[in-house]
């Protein structure tokens, strides 16, 4: 049960203002996760899979992090697994590393990992969809995530996915996995008033009652994707998906903006243990042990 702190209610006057904010919609568990995964890539060499059905919001997750970025975090993002061979995910990692490079050039991998820990930097290796990275290649990367330790990686999957890729890619078994959980009722409520003051939205705000908030919610599941699709908006299918994925994206700032990192002092989460830095453990009361809401595959 959250702190009577994150209690909130529907303000009608609010939500019907041209300036109704972001900020009316909150959710802890999500928030959660969203600390979670930057205090494991923090102090953690483990691959992490972010896991949900599709539409949960997991790809928003990554766009926020990197939007959230810590100054000595790079990024490289890989948007194209299907296409994916090791040759060209190193060629990847290197231009991440070093923007400047070109195709041409073959400078030393190591050298460049070696660059990377002087500096105390780390490279965050994104792969959305990555249920469609060919057999075997997983393994690859994870081996490479051990051999560099500046090196993290986040792997995105669905149930599905992470069942068929436990078969043929068995290290992905020690990944720890985060789990992006559906919004509540109350949080279905609200982004449908959010979706409802949006341009071009058919639904409107009085639209919205309780025989269509218990329809959705049950149809849904609680899944913003879902949420978001049965209500398209006048514009070209384009736009409407590029506005809503842009909604998405700012509710799961705000959130982070909202609770920060208020959780960890909170969090009853019954998991495993994991060392904390004596920096980091000064902001969590002199504890020097966190309960992390991490399932371990």
């Amino acid at each position: 049960m959250a702190d009577d702190t994150y209690s909130y209610h529907i303000n009608q006057s609010v939500i019907s203002h041209k300036n109704y904010t972001f900020t009316r919609l909150i959710s802890e568990d999500r928030t959660k996760k969203l600390e979670l995964l930057k205090h494991l890539l923090n102090h953690s060499h483990q691959p992490l899979v972010i896991c949900g059905p599709e539409g949960i919001g997991k790809s928003m997750l990554l766009k926020v992090l990197q939007e959230k970025t810590m100054a000595n975090w790079r990024y490289c993002n890989i948007t194209n697994p299907a296409d994916l061979s090791f040759e060209k995910l190193q060629q990847s990692i290197m231009q991440a590393i070093n923007p400047s490079l070109t195709n041409k050039q073959s400078p030393n991998f190591s050298a460049l990992f070696q660059q990377l820990n002087r500096q105390h930097k780390k490279l965050i290796l994104m792969i959305d969809d990555a249920g469609f990275l060919i057999p075997g290649l997983i393994n690859q990367i994870i081996r490479l995530a051990k051999q560099y330790s500046a090196l993290r990686v986040i792997l995105v999957l669905t149930h599905h996915e992470l069942e068929l890729k436990n078969n043929t890619d068995t290290t992905i078994n020690e990944a720890s996995i985060i789990e992006i959980p559906p919004l509540s009722e109350l949080e279905c409520t609200e982004f449908l008033y959010l979706i409802a003051t949006t341009p071009q939205s058919e639904l409107t705000v009085n639209d919205i009652n309780d025989d269509l908030i218990s329809t959705v919610y049950q149809e849904t599941q609680g899944i913003p994707g879902r949420i978001a699709a049965k209500f398209p908006g006048n514009d070209d299918d384009k736009n409407n998906t590029k506005a809503l994925k842009l909604l998405i994206i700012a509710v799961i700032v705000l959130i982070d903006l909202a609770l920060g990192t208020q959780w960890l002092s909170h969090s009853n989460y019954n998991i495993k243990r994991i060392a904390v830095t004596e920096e980091l453990d000064t902001t969590l009361n002199k504890s020097y042990f966190i309960d992390l809401g991490v399932i371990k595959k």
